[in-house]
């Protein structure tokens, strides 16, 4: 159960990063080279709330995988 959500929190993490450099590289003059030049609160409060879904999905996944078992075992 903790590798799960230890799982799902680094999905969050990457998808974090990912999701913040298209969005600054949509954004981005053409003359700034490519990276994260500023880190904002709004970086960050995303990175958290991505966390957060990343374990909370890891936790319904794996709890809903435990209720199948339970029901193909009966």
């Amino acid at each position: 159960m903790k590798k799960a959500m230890l799982i799902g929190v680094i999905i969050g993490i990457l998808f974090s990063i990912w999701d913040t450099l298209v969005s600054y590289a949509d954004t981005a003059p053409i003359d700034v080279e490519p990276g994260i030049v500023i880190v904002s609160w709004s970086i960050v409060a995303k990175t958290i709330i991505y966390i957060f879904i990343g374990g909370v999905a890891a936790l319904m996944i794996m709890f809903m995988i435990k209720c199948f078992d339970r029901l193909l075992r009966n």
